[in-house]
């Protein structure tokens, strides 16, 4: 048994974007919470202008520098609220379409975030109207209803989430990632990869999330490294923004290893989500190499390095290495140690953060234990 929740519409194409005003006007909205970073900013003034020459009063939040935290998500419901907005429109990359998707959350249901992080407080109103444009290819939070925030207070990163949170529209315009900087192409590339590779192998795989899973791992194939080496390559950009999405359709079959290790690591010591994933998903992919080997094996031939004469053990074991090779043809890192900088904490104090966090994930395919994440951890310096 099994559920999936999707976005009401997908819009894909350059210059879609453009669309948002007819959107909102059919939809009879009046005042748009417009919540962006500092990406593509003359995009952005560019829709914001749009949308006010169409009649729409715009009340900006762009607070969000980093993964949001509670300070940001609270802020930003005490704005929408005192501005009376009656939709969302998110503008950026995964921690804006998180803070975004949150904030609407609340702005409805009332209340705190950390009430809903750490207090079990239950989302009973539907969220206003919202619309999400990513500007990074990585996260695929577009396509998810949940939301990574962290927590002022005991510095972990936990999710928040319900059927509702996810965006109503989607608008996948390849033009909003152009001159994206290579640091950030790579991160939120190896991010994707990780949300494709980690949902197929995952114990609560479906039809529809390995469908969606290999698509991505075969894009990125494509259009990863071109995308890295080339900021103006439409094409390539278009492709890496499909796999985003496509990758976060897969992860609602859950995340493995190398995410239960990389999302309280990285907030442990200021690492880049994807930067995170790009350490430990060969890692996890060789943990659990014996424990979903047809799987790798499906993996390998979606990159393109399968040969059919070698057994599914090899061909899972080319995988591993294909996904080496293209970590390193991006420069993405392969190792915690350049972060950490002699912060390092005793392993005890490694293991209950993780097991804080993320340590309750059960779909990884092979057992996962106290013991694993201090492993990981030392095979990642």
């Amino acid at each position: 048994m099994w559920e999936m929740v999707n976005n009401r519409r997908v819009i894909f194409g350059e210059n879609k974007i453009k669309e948002i005003p007819q959107i909102l006007q059919w939809y009879g909205l009046k005042k748009v919470f417009f919540v962006s970073g500092k990406s593509n900013a003359p995009l952005r003034q560019h829709l914001k202008d749009q949308l006010e020459e169409s009649g729409f009063d715009v009340v900006i939040y762009d607070s969000i520098s980093k993964e949001p935290d509670l300070d940001v998500i609270n802020e930003g419901k005490d704005l929408f609220v005192s501005s009376c907005c009656d939709c969302t429109l998110a503008f950026g990359g995964g921690s804006v379409i998180d803070a975004a998707k949150t904030i609407g959350m609340m702005a409805t249901n009332g209340g705190l975030a950390q009430e809903y992080q750490m207090e079990g407080r239950q989302v009973t109103v539907l969220p206003p109207f919202f619309i999400a444009v990513p500007t990074t290819a990585g996260t695929g939070a577009e396509a998810t209803k949940v939301a990574v925030v962290k927590n002022n207070h005991n510095g972990l990163k936990k999710s928040l989430y319900h059927n509702t949170m996810i965006a109503d529209i989607v608008i996948l315009d390849p033009t909003a990632l152009i001159g994206s900087p290579e640091r950030l192409t790579a991160a939120t590339g190896m991010d994707t990869l990780s949300h494709a590779v980690e949902s197929y192998v995952s114990l609560n795989a479906t039809p529809i999330s390995e469908m969606y899973g290999l698509k991505a791992i075969r894009l990125i194939k494509r259009s990863l490294e071109n995308s890295y080496r080339d900021p103006s390559d439409i094409a390539a950009k278009g492709d890496m923004l499909l796999a985003s999405y496509f990758g976060g359709c897969a992860i609602s079959a859950g995340i493995g290893i190398a995410h239960i290790m990389a999302q309280p690591l990285g907030a442990m010591f200021d690492i880049p989500h994807g930067d995170a994933c790009s350490i430990f998903l060969p890692l996890a992919m060789e943990y659990n190499l014996d424990a979903a080997t047809a799987k790798y094996r499906d993996i390998a031939e979606a990159l393109g390095v399968s040969d059919r004469n070698l057994s599914d053990r090899e061909n899972a074991l080319r995988a591993v290495e294909e996904v080496k090779r293209l970590r390193s043809a991006i420069e993405a890192p392969d190792s915690l140690t350049p972060y950490i900088k002699g912060r390092q904490p005793a392993i005890g104090t490694i293991i209950e953060t993780v097991q804080k966090t993320t340590g309750h994930v059960s779909c990884n395919p092979r057992k996962v234990d106290a013991a694993t994440f201090g492993k990981m951890f030392d095979l990642a310096l």
